[in-house]
């Protein structure tokens, strides 16, 4: 294999740099949208909302992160963002939020966004009945066939 010319090598190792200072970016603004979902209210939280929507998927591992802290208030808003999310692979943290948070405000929260998504013939909609019928095993309330 012949070795890589040291003008090309460079540019290779230039474009990682700016592909990872991008990620670090992409990384923090998303990090900074949580924290204003999470401690914020009213116009700030729902802006920063809308702007997590942008980013997907991606922002379902920062709210994770951020709901343990966050006031009763902040987890009530990043459930909203996670239903504005809309995304499937939020319903496992939806449904543990629905079974363990403290305050039943944000346990029925996170069970209407489930609710919501159980409907359809999609994979958000199986995945969200799936859930809802974990969680009324898991609080005896499932029905018997």
């Amino acid at each position: 294999m012949r070795a890589m010319r040291p003008a090309a090598l460079a540019a290779a190792l230039a474009l990682l740099a700016l592909a990872c200072t991008r990620q670090e970016q992409r990384e923090r603004e998303i990090r900074d949208e949580v924290a204003v979902v999470a401690t914020r209210e009213g116009p700030l939280a729902e802006r920063a909302i809308q702007e997590l929507k942008k980013f997907g998927r991606d922002a379902i591992p920062p709210i994770e992160a951020a709901l343990p802290t966050a006031s009763t208030t902040g987890r009530l808003n990043l459930v909203w963002a996670l239903r504005v999310l809309g995304d499937p692979e939020a319903v496992p943290l939806l449904t543990q939020v629905a079974l363990h948070d403290k305050d039943e405000a944000v346990r029925a929260e996170a069970e209407t966004t489930l609710r919501k998504w159980a409907t359809g013939k999609t994979v958000r909609a199986a995945r969200a009945t799936d859930a809802l019928r974990q969680i009324e095993e898991k609080r005896g309330t499932g029905k018997s066939g």
